[in-house]
């Protein structure tokens, strides 16, 4: 049981994929509409044609409107005050369970409204107890073959290091809202930028270690100033890394963990920048 409860403490990655989900939306209302023509539940073939119509365009307006809400304004209202940055198994098996339960409850009012087909509270229940399972199946499932996949590519990327060329330094200089922060870095040098609020932090090496400094801009602007350099890549939101300087890949569900400059420093690429992460990498 203790084995259980740690697994379902485990990191999942949560789809925040604005653009995926839009396409998954269309797909299950297409297929959802298929399927009702096809092996018609609920009795339809009792029922006359413009019932039948009703009953059938509910279900698909149903489905539609409520996977709209919860896989593209929940994400894209929450992802921006972090609340899925700490997203583990249990709340990802609880997530589907909420989206599930949501349409069938959508269901529900809709057969009450138009009265054409009895869905009591019990089926409601019934078949969000059935649903639950297999969810709590394929999720589990998902994770260990993402991480998997991750842990794999991340072994080769750590082989292809050993061979790859680093490029000849290069004086960049990154200009800041205020005179007195700005920074002249060897691009060769510069390991990685992370944003801070207003400012970006850049860590870059020296002979005598590895120092940082504050500059007032955006991170947008940092990756202009690094636009001409493509070993300098924007991996995350809120990371810009240098490729020449990873010295180690860490798969994970999530995507991947960087160790930049040593073990002290850690970079994160989401999964939405692996697959451009690689074809960079190799290239490099």
């Amino acid at each position: 049981m203790a084995k259980l409860f740690d697994f379902l403490k485990k990191p999942y990655p949560f789809n925040d994929d604005l653009k995926q989900n839009t396409k998954l939306i269309f797909f299950i209302s297409i297929v959802l509409l298929l399927l009702l023509f096809l092996f018609q539940p609920f009795d339809l073939k009792a029922l006359n044609k413009k019932d039948k119509y009703l009953l059938i365009g509910g279900i698909i307006i149903v489905t539609f409107i409520g996977l709209s809400i919860n896989l593209l304004l929940v994400p894209a209202y929450l992802s921006k005050t972090n609340s899925f940055k700490n997203w583990i198994v249990l709340k990802e098996i609880l997530w589907n369970i909420w989206i599930l339960f949501t349409l069938a409850t959508g269901y529900f009012i809709y057969f009450r409204i138009i009265g054409t087909f009895s869905f009591s509270f019990y089926i409601l229940l019934k078949v969000l107890i059935i649903s639950a399972i297999p969810i709590s199946i394929l999720i589990p499932y998902n994770r260990n073959r993402l991480l998997r996949k991750h842990l794999q590519s991340a072994l080769e990327l750590n082989k292809y290091l050993e061979d790859k060329a680093h490029p000849s330094p290069k004086i960049v200089h990154l200009k800041s809202d205020y005179e007195k922060d700005d920074l002249s870095v060897d691009v060769n040098a510069l390991l990685f930028i992370r944003s801070a609020n207003n400012y970006i932090e850049v860590f870059w090496q020296e002979k005598n270690g590895i120092r940082s400094q504050l500059v007032r801009c955006t991170l947008k602007h940092a990756e202009d100033v690094f636009k001409d350099y493509p070993f300098i890549f924007k991996c995350h939101r809120a990371f810009i890394v240098n490729i020449n300087h990873v010295k180690k890949v860490e798969g994970k569900s999530q995507g991947y963990t960087l160790y930049v400059g040593g073990d002290e420093y850690t970079v994160t690429v989401s999964r939405n920048y692996i697959p451009q992460f690689k074809e960079l990498f190799y290239k490099l």
